[in-house]
């Protein structure tokens, strides 16, 4: 696949403007098609010397860093679950008392031929999730290959976000679900044949999930959201790379404190995340920084 059908697809407004406001408030990586010295496509996360969290905040911005790093010929957006309370240091994504409110994202992984068994599994989140209440704040994004199963971050409301750290919340509240359902989606493995399905916790505090109208990191696809409700009626060719791609807008929509019970119920019975964050060392002169100047620089 040429790299000017990507290029392009970024060069849309509207795909600017959808990846612009899921982005406002996350950090954000850009990855590449050019190979760092390692054999690996870079991943840039920081950007100018001064190694600020990379950031977008308008569409502006986005067209800007596209153009920006064109020479890394830049293939798929993602950015975090958490948002965050400022973003203008390296030292402000080092800690996670900088969380202002996390996404709780279930990741369901699987190969695309196999679509019918992620949507089953899709189903089983998103109806456990009704079962307790919690129906107008959730949307489903198609992963280009699997699916993501989200809750807007602010239906945790502001009062059980200041009592309990935002990115706790949403890693309870993702394995809690995710093993009450693994029995069934054990079930769905056997019968869809499915044996690459699955259904992860991702929460943690750095992790990256791909934007809506991202293009795949491998295939021709594009990420899209999905209204809950027309699930059914999506197939995987409708986000092709190229077509006229069938996107839900409705992902913004939320009603604030509607995850709250769920998300304290989940914190009480799993508890917070488990692993440990400690302030990263900086070094003067990163080697992939440096690799990154050096192909900015060329030509």
């Amino acid at each position: 696949m040429s790299y000017s059908r990507i290029f392009r697809h970024y060069l849309r407004p509207e795909v600017q403007r959808e990846i612009s406001e899921y982005c406002r408030g996350r950090w954000v990586g850009i990855l590449c098609e050019k190979q760092g010295e390692n054999g690996r496509r870079i991943l840039v996360r920081y950007h100018g010397r001064h190694r600020k969290p990379l950031t977008i905040s308008s569409p502006e911005d986005f067209k800007n860093l596209i153009s920006y790093y064109r020479r890394l010929m830049p293939r798929s957006i993602y950015a975090t679950a958490n948002i965050y309370g400022r973003l203008e240091r390296e030292e402000d994504v080092a800690t996670i008392d900088n969380v202002a409110a996390c996404t709780p994202t279930w990741d369901i992984d699987n190969r695309l031929e196999d679509w019918d068994a992620t949507r089953e599994a899709v189903k089983e989140i998103l109806g456990f999730l009704q079962q307790n209440s919690v129906s107008e704040s959730v949307s489903v994004k198609f992963s280009g290959e699997g699916a993501h199963v989200q809750i807007h971050p602010y239906a945790i409301s502001e009062e059980v976000r200041s009592k309990h750290n935002p990115l706790d919340l949403a890693y309870a509240l993702v394995e809690y679900v995710r093993v009450k359902l693994q029995p069934k989606i054990v079930d769905l493995t056997l019968k869809f044949k499915a044996e690459s399905l699955r259904v992860d916790n991702e929460i943690d505090p750095q992790r990256l999930f791909v934007c809506p109208l991202s293009v795949h990191k491998e295939l021709d696809t594009v990420a899209v959201f999905i209204n809950p409700e027309e699930l059914d009626d999506f197939t995987p060719e409708e986000a092709r790379l190229g077509k006229p791609v069938k996107h839900w807008e409705g992902w913004r929509q939320y009603r604030e404190g509607e995850a709250d019970r769920l998300a304290e119920q989940a914190l009480q019975t799993v508890g917070g995340y488990p692993g440990t964050y400690r302030r990263p060392r900086r070094r003067k002169h990163p080697p992939l920084d440096r690799q990154i100047l050096k192909f900015l620089s060329q030509g």
